[in-house]
């Protein structure tokens, strides 16, 4: 059995009618109403997850009507997508050559596996305030771009007029960054695996990020934190590696250290994606990836048309 602590923030939200089969959660469509920017709405910079690139949300599989970025330019929001290709990811391994990250446990913060991601995210969003004329943006992140998002709101270097040094790499402010209007996570591991367990696979960063801004940590300053899971997938130990809830166990282990009958969204357990402090929303049957193993194309990710509008509503 997982942990209780664990097992009980998996369920924040108990849906009673969710369509289980076996250790899989069938997405049910909902009636809601289309959400449509409002006047003045500020611009979306939208971080990518993991091993994901731009083309990911502006057009999956090349499509670029099915993207996520496509939906919201419908609904009258203007997006920016963080300029990524999976070749960049590489550059994460540059800790790998560091003390930090081999200390036990690992000691490192978002320098320097991940100082080149914030410095885009300093770079696009000051671009979005310049073509757009806005003073804020809302951040919209998935997966590890939400732990990401949270360390770019507190990281001094990265406001206007803050230099850039060895000396400044990787240091915390107790003030948010003013442009950031809103944090919006989808799917994202917001805790660190126990490290008795886990190895932090982040050098440390995550670890340090939880630290310094535990929670929503700027929330009485302003900025709004919303946190979006999907309950979809059961961990089962017994499983197929080959199948949803087989994978599903290992991927909920190596974020939370535990993966049997651990509820979540393929890939990240619900008890690591929801910060607290911060709005949360749950969704049934609704996955981290885009068309995850060979399901259905119609089984829906956070970004998905059908599913959009039922956490938007918090940045209209």
């Amino acid at each position: 059995m997982a942990s209780l602590s664990c097992l009980a923030k998996a369920c924040p939200a108990a849906a009673g009618d969710a369509a289980w089969e076996g250790d899989v959660c069938r997405y049910r469509k909902t009636h809601q109403h289309t959400v449509d920017a409002p006047a003045g709405a500020p611009p979306i910079v939208l971080l990518p997850g993991f091993g994901n690139n731009t083309l990911d949300y502006t057009a999956p599989f090349g499509d670029e009507e099915a993207g996520i970025a496509a939906a919201l330019q419908r609904r009258g929001f203007r997006v920016y997508v963080l300029p990524l290709t999976r070749q960049d990811w590489f550059k994460v391994g540059r800790s790998i050559f560091t003390l930090g990250f081999w200390a036990s446990p690992p000691t490192l913060t978002t320098h320097p596996g991940y100082t080149w991601y914030l410095e885009r995210v300093k770079d696009l969003v000051d671009r979005a305030r310049m073509e757009t004329g806005a003073e804020q943006v809302d951040l919209l992140a998935h997966s590890a771009g939400g732990w990401l998002g949270r360390a770019f709101i507190g990281q001094e270097q990265y406001k206007d007029g803050a230099s850039l040094s060895a000396d400044t790499l990787g240091s915390g402010d107790l003030e948010p960054h003013p442009a950031v209007r809103a944090l919006v996570t989808l799917g994202t591991p917001h805790s660190a695996p126990p490290p008795d367990k886990i190895k932090d696979m982040t050098g440390g960063a995550l670890t340090w990020t939880n630290s310094m801004w535990p929670g929503a940590f700027f929330a009485d300053q302003g900025v709004k934190y919303v946190c979006v899971a999907g309950r979809a997938v059961r961990g089962n130990k017994e499983a197929d590696r080959r199948t949803l809830s087989g994978y599903s166990h290992g991927s909920y282990e190596q974020v939370c250290g535990e993966g049997h009958e651990v509820e979540g969204d393929a890939v990240v357990p619900l008890c690591s994606a929801l910060l607290d402090g911060a709005e949360h929303v749950v969704l049934d049957g609704v996955m981290s990836r885009i068309r995850t193993f060979n399901e259905p194309a119609d089984v829906p990710w956070y970004g998905s048309e059908a599913v959009l509008d039922a956490w938007l509503h918090h940045l209209a």
